[in-house]
């Protein structure tokens, strides 16, 4: 199978059609890892765009001078799920840091600056894609938004003084 038609599965490339996944296949790697190997580390430059072929990724804010856990995940993206949209956007940073949490882990890798030339050279292409990471950040920061109240609102439901 060809990295085209992986990159087809991943959401941020909905709508796009198959000559045009073919333009960004050259800016693609497909990597491997395997349980709790780290990916990349927060406040690293944000050189790629990651997509889950298979595996989870665990991105999670990581406490100065301790060990990560799972307590500090933020958000699991699983298969088709997109991560590293930091690679897009300015400054171009990570805003967390990345873990396998499954006993393995296929990405793929997509480069920031060969995705920016084809962007170029194709702007419906970097239209849609743009309009999707959009998407992808609203629904994951609507899922912490709802994370958040329904922790709150047990805290409320549970306190002994009512």
């Amino acid at each position: 199978m060809e990295c085209s038609d992986f990159i087809g599965q991943l959401e941020v490339f909905r709508g796009l059609a198959k000559p045009e996944l073919m333009l960004i296949e050259p800016c693609c790697l497909v990597k491997k890892f395997k349980q709790e190997d780290r990916l990349f580390r927060e406040d690293e430059e944000a050189k790629y765009l990651w997509g889950i072929i298979s595996g989870k990724v665990d991105l999670r804010f990581d406490l100065p001078a301790r060990e990560t856990e799972e307590a500090l995940t933020i958000s699991r993206i699983e298969e088709g799920g997109i991560f590293g949209w930091s690679s897009m956007i300015p400054p171009f940073f990570y805003r967390l840091s990345a873990y396998c949490v499954s006993k393995g882990l296929e990405v793929i890798q997509i480069e920031r600056a060969c995705l920016t030339k084809v962007f170029e050279a194709e702007p419906r292409i970097g239209y849609l894609v743009m309009s999707n990471i959009a998407q992808v950040i609203a629904a994951r920061f609507q899922a912490l938004q709802d994370e958040l109240a329904f922790r709150e609102g047990s805290e409320l439901l549970f306190k002994s003084d009512w």
